[in-house]
């Protein structure tokens, strides 16, 4: 398979993931950093990248913390100064598109965090779905099946911001009120 890109090298793979991780503020999953780096460039895929990644490992350039089950990932002040002292190696389109893609990230981890949905049977068809946008706006629905319930929760994660957009706007139209009769 002919790959298109700049990143050809495992060096240079480590030197894109330490980029990377650099524009991090807090600690990622495997799976944002995968996320992060395969969207800055073509020129190599998972297999190269995670090999690349678990060297890093063995280097201590990143560090692996537990969070409850979750492995999260961090760069050590080792891979800080590495990454700045061959930050020259990468194209500056890469460095750039690095930069953005660890921004879009970020930004997408944040909105996740924000977003919770919870669902508590109340009876035999009756479930209760809670659905949060924290500190914007909650909703509690009530549903007649656990699968109901999953595809209420399911959307809103996906969809939180559409949704409150359309609740607000169903909110703030101007509805017409209906005749009132001569008493």
């Amino acid at each position: 398979m002919v790959r298109f890109g700049f990143i050809r090298t495992k060096e240079e793979i480590k030197f894109l993931i330490l980029t990377c991780m650099a524009y991090l503020p807090f600690p990622v999953s495997f799976a944002s950093i995968v996320d992060i780096c395969t969207w800055c460039d073509d020129g190599f895929g998972y297999f190269e990248l995670s090999e690349a990644f678990s060297e890093l490992q063995d280097s201590h350039h990143i560090e692996k913390l537990l969070d409850g089950e979750s492995e999260l990932f961090s760069i050590t002040e080792k891979g800080r100064q590495t990454a700045q002292a061959f930050q020259n190696r990468l194209p500056f389109t890469v460095r750039e598109a690095a930069e953005l893609s660890a921004l879009r990230v970020v930004r997408k981890i944040r909105q996740n965090a924000q977003i919770s949905t919870s669902t508590e049977q109340c009876g035999e068809k009756d479930y209760v779905v809670h659905l949060t946008m924290q500190d914007v706006f909650s909703v509690q629905l009530h549903v007649v099946s656990p699968m109901q319930a999953s595809h209420l929760e399911s959307q809103f994660q996906k969809h939180a911001e559409d949704i409150y957009q359309q609740l607000l706007s169903a909110m703030t139209s101007e509805y017409e009120l209906p005749a009132q009769k001569d008493e």
